[in-house]
């Protein structure tokens, strides 16, 4: 994986917080974390569905 992609997940991460904490929303550690792991859930997907693609 591109450390790119690691930077663009890690900095949206911070950027919806930051927006969240811009508008008073209450902000828990495991919304950071969930942020996080749905990122890399679907750029797993994105990297899947472009090798079948790529197959055909």
């Amino acid at each position: 994986m591109e450390i790119g992609i690691w930077i663009a997940i890690l900095l949206s991460a911070v950027l919806a917080f930051l927006l969240g904490d811009f508008y008073g929303q209450p902000l828990h550690w495991y919304l950071f974390i969930l942020i996080i792991v749905v990122g890399f859930f679907i750029h797993t997907i994105i990297l899947i569905l472009k090798v079948k693609d790529e197959k055909s």
